[in-house]
């Protein structure tokens, strides 16, 4: 599933020029056609069991954590990692600032990288991309917005409306059951434990580091209505439930909907 859009303005900055420069950052080296020899980040060499030292020693494990967030393999993996920075990357920048923002993204993909050498089964493996920081943006959204909509493309063909605390609950759970699962396919390779390296430390991060005056779990009502009603017509609506707490039934049999949904998508992917 490809998150592609949301209706969530800022309210504390004019714009995310933070967010924008490192999606521009991205683009920049995929474009550039840096090698990967020498930014990956590769496990094993932080592994705790069998660890391969690294060459260039402390310095280059710690820069390696870094760089590796800006390559990627595929325009595909570029195109998927920039429209999820673009989705909830400026709600985050807005709950905190620029600067802090910057120090969060970075901490959230280094943590991925910490989580992947941890408990990655293949740790010689070089790891790639900016997923782990993009699973911490997720982490902090679910605490801030779990239920501003966001639109999201299942089996990259079926546009669906869906609370943004469903999508990432799924993403997340979907990543915890592939990163446990014995049954992947060998030729996946995902780095599934850098997106929940990253979304634990988003979680965290975003309560260390938003403003005060930012509230957690907002609710429905704290979103502007008719930001998706040029899509009506088009698209699966699962999160249009803005009434008080006795709803609960029917927004997670909606959500029981979309799982299936998802389901569907993530066999139709992998077959």
């Amino acid at each position: 599933m490809l998150v592609v859009a949301d209706h969530n303005p800022t309210r504390h900055i004019r714009f995310a020029y933070v967010n924008w420069a490192l999606m521009i950052a991205c683009v920049l080296v995929f474009i550039l056609r840096v090698p990967w020899d020498d930014y990956a980040f590769t496990p094993a060499h932080l592994h705790l069991v069998g660890g391969v030292k690294a060459p260039g020693g402390a310095v280059e494990i710690l820069s390696t954590m870094v760089s590796y967030i800006f390559l990627h393999a595929t325009p595909v993996h570029l195109l998927g990692n920039m429209l999820a920075m673009w989705v909830f990357g400026d709600n985050i920048e807005d709950s905190m600032g620029h600067w802090r923002y910057a120090l969060f993204f970075i901490l959230c993909g280094m943590a991925g990288a910490g989580a992947e050498a941890l408990f990655s089964s293949s740790p010689a493996v070089p790891v790639i991309g900016a997923s782990g920081s993009i699973a911490g943006l997720m982490g902090a959204y679910l605490l801030l917005h779990p239920r501003a909509r966001v639109l999201v493309l299942v089996a990259f063909r079926v546009p669906v409306l869906v609370p943004a605390g469903v999508f990432v609950g799924l993403s997340v759970g979907l990543d915890l059951v592939a990163a446990l699962s014995p049954a992947m396919p060998s030729d996946v390779v995902i780095a599934f434990w850098a997106h929940i390296g990253g979304f634990a430390a988003g979680a965290v991060l975003i309560l260390l580091l938003r403003s005060r005056d930012v509230p957690l779990l907002q609710p429905a009502t704290a979103y502007p209505e008719g930001g998706f009603l040029g899509l009506g017509r088009f698209t699966v609506d699962l999160g249009n439930d803005t009434r008080p707490m006795g709803s609960r039934v029917l927004f997670w049999v909606k959500a029981v909907v979309f799982f299936i949904l998802i389901s569907i998508g993530v066999e139709w992917m992998l077959t």
